[in-house]
């Protein structure tokens, strides 16, 4: 069960802001950046985002747990334009093949103490994405 839409309205006014300022360089919080699917313009938003491969050759990819649901602005613009930036201390990461995953799949995707947070919340989608190194960027991942 996501959170409710009143909540998502506040932290996006109030809380997001704040967040904003530390967001890159605490735990797993990173930011997406993302363009209005209608607007064309510039967007950033605070997420917990989580590296992880399928197979130890594989690319590393990015899951992001959508609390708030999958009917949030980010998540829309996202999908409409098939990639966005991440940044994450000091680094940014082109994302693309963006994906929908779902339950039990996507929890195991996370690290276990933020599944187990999750699974308790209801939380049951969420959004993969392969991570690439930004043109220019240094060659440091995500700890993947």
């Amino acid at each position: 069960m996501p959170i409710p839409r009143w909540v998502t309205r506040s932290n996006r006014r109030f809380l997001n802001p704040v967040v904003l300022r530390v967001a890159t360089g605490v735990g797993p919080m990173a930011v997406v950046r993302h363009v209005g699917r209608r607007s064309g313009r510039e967007y950033r938003t605070p997420v917990f985002a989580c590296a992880y491969r399928d197979d130890p050759t594989g690319p590393v990819r990015v899951a992001f747990a959508l609390t708030y649901g999958p009917d949030v602005d980010w998540v829309r613009n996202v999908e409409a334009a098939g990639e966005f930036v991440l940044e994450r201390r000091g680094v940014e990461y082109a994302v693309d093949d963006v994906r929908r995953v779902i339950g039990a799949d996507g929890l195991r995707l996370l690290p276990g103490w933020t599944s187990a947070i999750l699974r308790r919340a209801g939380v049951d989608e969420f959004r993969t994405g392969r991570l690439r190194r930004a043109p220019g960027q240094p060659a440091a991942m995500m700890g993947a």
